[in-house]
């Protein structure tokens, strides 16, 4: 579809050649997620903003919402990540305009053709980046920018270590860390991940085990500064043995199913630190958001950070794609194209 320049008009309403109607990923009352049409004629809000939808982003997040383990919008409707190209804007608009590439990190509902989203949930996106790379960079982006350089910044020598490490989030924060000379020891679930960890900045890639603490141990005999993880329960409990006095363990997921059990006691082992990090707290206004995701952007431009996706499915294979994601069969990010 090609779109032209237009003037806004002063009463934000569908412009000729939109359709009204448009395929949307909605979780049904089994939890299954199935594709739908939807009709939505309603004219914009002064401050929305219509987008054709180009790709979007799986995450975890919407795992958990399948599994009855996260809240659900009333509408049913999946996906909060994505990139297209703005088709209509609201009265009140003035950042952007039809025929304007954007991408957005939470937006309910981007598992489909056409999404509504409040123009400060937008970011514009720079020519040299293209649909794929700007639709699979915020959501995890933002989370490996604020683990970076928020929760628990390192300096220049020290070591980390990042389970998930052929993951998004954990592809993108060892680029991250790597880039401000972190080193990097990654954790994977198998050898086809390892290159994945290797070509994101990981030093050293290991497997997980029952001797994962003691193979970081012989790596980094001192101990680690601090431990980024996302699996959880089984998995964060031994790697706290790995830790340096005074190192820092950073939970961020629980991709196991269940959160790390660590104790007041356990810490006191190493007089270690302990987060559990929700992006509400670093991610809180539309302010924050959209300065995290320009800067995000400018990264991929200058070669900081490296988006890969992993696999792209139809819109019609999202139950697949869940599958794939939960079951750790997929290297990267995960997209679905309209």
């Amino acid at each position: 579809m090609t779109f032209n320049w237009v003037e806004c008009s002063r009463e934000a309403r569908p412009r000729e050649g939109i359709s009204a109607m448009s395929l949307q990923v909605v979780l049904d009352e089994s939890f299954e997620a199935r594709v739908e049409t939807v009709t939505d004629a309603s004219p914009l809000d002064p401050h929305q903003v219509r987008v054709q939808v180009a790709c979007a982003g799986l995450n975890f997040w919407e795992v958990l919402q399948r599994r009855g383990r996260a809240p659900i919008p009333a509408s049913r409707r999946l996906g909060t990540e994505g990139a297209g190209v703005v088709q209509e804007v609201g009265a009140a608009v003035t950042d952007f305009r039809p025929g304007q590439r954007v991408a957005w990190s939470r937006v309910p509902g981007s598992f489909a053709e056409a999404v509504v989203a409040p123009a400060t949930a937008l970011v514009s996106v720079p020519q040299e980046v293209d649909d794929a790379a700007a639709g699979a960079l915020l959501f995890q982006g933002q989370t490996a920018s604020y683990l970076c350089h928020h929760t628990w910044p390192l300096e220049r020598g020290e070591t980390a270590v990042v389970t998930a490490a052929a993951g998004g989030v954990g592809q993108l924060l060892s680029q991250l860390l790597s880039a401000s000379g972190v080193r990097v020891i990654g954790v994977v679930s198998s050898e086809a991940k390892t290159d994945a960890a290797r070509a994101a900045g990981a030093s050293d890639v290991l497997l997980y085990g029952d001797g994962l603490a003691e193979d970081v141990r012989a790596l980094a005999p001192g101990g680690v500064s601090a431990v980024y993880d996302a699996v959880g329960a089984g998995v964060a409990e031994p790697l706290l043995r790995t830790l340096r006095p005074r190192g820092a363990m950073v939970l961020y997921g629980s991709a196991s199913g269940r959160d790390a059990d660590i104790s007041a006691k356990d810490l006191g082992a190493g007089s270690f630190y302990l987060t559990r990090t929700a992006g509400r707290d670093y991610l809180g206004t539309d302010e924050q958001m959209r300065a995290t995701g320009e800067q995000l952007l400018q990264w991929v431009i200058d070669g900081t950070v490296r988006p890969t996706i992993g696999a792209t499915y139809p819109l019609a294979e999202v139950g697949r794609a869940l599958d794939d994601l939960e079951s750790r069969r997929t290297i990267g990010k995960v997209l679905l194209r309209p």
